[in-house]
């Protein structure tokens, strides 16, 4: 881990916050829901800050409460390549070993729920968030790296309750029918309507799917496109998706992804990375998932929005010590595209058994639009060249002022830097062909 540092009251009263804080199961910034007398697992890595742990560590001990803290060692640390997107997320795949350090980042510890469970533990802390599987304990995600993205899990959880519910309301009431449009200044320009079929829970029991798409929101990652299974009348998401930011890759040349009918069918540049894309489109063009209604595994399943307005990018963040892009997808307006299929869904159940090729990789959108036409022709945008909306909700502000200057409390702590687009700079000429280059020399402002 890193070297202990002094202590810093600020650290131990966001960890205070934070263990006593409402809990959502995955869903972060909200808190552990911790008791006095309760006993936690705490399972992390030698790439976490160690003052960060420490922290949550002595906030659960003053609670009073008991934790275990159990610290996984990752080895050397190195600089993020083009294609540990692929390392982290895809399987089965040629060159792609099951076993490998970027998944051992991100994935969970499976061994370590094993022991949550057998040690009658109240709550497991651990792995970067996501999904987690319901548990006879409670299961909360430790996103919390570094100093640097840590002050966000002290955003007030009111305010961001309601962040969340008005803009899902957007979404699941009043999109419904309707039909999105999705831009950004990358190149992004893709649209897809909301049938009334997604709206039913019932379709979900037919593949055993996940209920991702549903009247209950998943906070601070909301889906803004109905999730599988899907059938291939209502599939007419058709555009290009683009941009030079994944989860856990170096950035990348820029990718354009072209899709029509709810499908990847040919990818454009990209690199190293668009050429591993390439190969794998290939490989699983033939192959038919039991969520998808023909062959393909690139599917767009994952349209996600970030809901929390003070998440950042670290500063070590192309680094694999800083997790690549991982804590930015949860800041408030960025949206991911998620392409392949559902994690841990029951594709990914029968394709580990056929030996099939399985997961899914991802492109960020950093200041997108997405604007819902409604079926009355009134158009809404739930995000505005990446300002999540429903931060200028006037119940959203009122809420803000009991914590301080509401225009403080809701401000985006950080904004993307992109040529051309957020800073002074030519994209096409700068950025574009190679951003890492362009990312190393302005370190500044990462």
């Amino acid at each position: 881990m890193c070297s202990p540092i002094p202590y810093d009251a600020r650290l131990l009263e966001t960890a205070r916050r934070l263990v006593v804080g409402s809990f959502v199961g995955g869903s972060l910034p909200a808190g552990y829901g911790m008791k006095p007398g309760e006993r936690a697992l705490l399972v992390v890595n030698s790439f976490y800050d160690q003052a960060v742990v420490d922290a949550i560590v002595q906030a659960i001990r003053k609670l009073p409460g008991k934790v275990d803290l159990i610290s996984v060692d990752m080895g050397p640390d190195r600089p993020l390549n083009y294609t540990d997107e692929l390392l982290g997320f895809m399987h089965n795949c040629p060159g792609v070993p099951e076993v490998n350090e970027v998944r051992q980042w991100i994935e969970r510890v499976r061994w370590a729920e094993e022991v949550a469970e057998r040690g009658e533990y109240d709550i497991l802390i651990h792995t970067l968030g996501g999904s987690l599987p319901a548990k006879k304990f409670r299961y909360g995600g430790i996103p919390w790296t570094s100093r640097e993205v840590f002050p966000a899990a002290d955003f007030p959880y009111e305010v961001w309750d309601a962040i969340n519910h008005r803009a899902w309301d957007q979404i699941w009431n009043k999109g419904r029918g309707g039909k999105v449009r999705l831009t950004d200044p990358e190149g992004t320009d893709i649209t897809f309507t909301f049938p009334e079929e997604s709206y039913d829970l019932n379709r979900y029991a037919q593949t055993k799917s996940l209920p991702l798409f549903q009247e209950k929101p998943f906070f601070g990652h909301l889906f803004g496109r109905p999730t599988p299974p899907y059938e291939r009348s209502s599939e007419d998401a058709s555009g290009v998706v683009a941009g030079t930011i994944n989860h856990i890759s170096s950035p990348f040349p820029r990718i354009k992804l072209h899709i029509e009918g709810g499908k990847a069918v040919r990818i454009e540049e990209g690199g190293k990375y668009g050429d591993a894309w390439r190969e794998l489109l290939d490989i699983g063009k033939k192959i038919r998932y039991p969520e998808y209604p023909s062959e393909g595994l690139f599917w767009w399943w994952e349209l996600a929005i970030g809901t929390n307005p003070k998440m950042r990018r670290p500063s070590n963040a192309f680094m694999l010590s800083g997790a690549g892009a991982l804590s930015e997808r949860l800041r408030s307006g960025i949206i991911h595209i998620g392409i392949g299929t559902v994690l841990y869904g029951p594709s990914e159940n029968w394709a580990e058994e056929k030996k099939h090729p399985y997961g899914h990789m991802h492109v960020h959108l950093l200041f997108p639009t997405y604007e819902i036409i409604c079926r009355d022709g009134k158009r809404i945008k739930v995000v505005d060249n990446g300002h999540l909306t429903a931060l200028d909700d006037p119940e959203v502000v009122a809420l803000a002022a009991k914590y301080g200057d509401p225009k403080e409390i809701l401000r985006e702590e950080w904004i993307p830097p992109v040529p051309g687009i957020s800073v002074p700079g030519d994209y096409w000429q700068d950025y574009a062909r190679e951003p890492r280059d362009w990312l190393d020399k302005h370190k500044e402002v990462i």
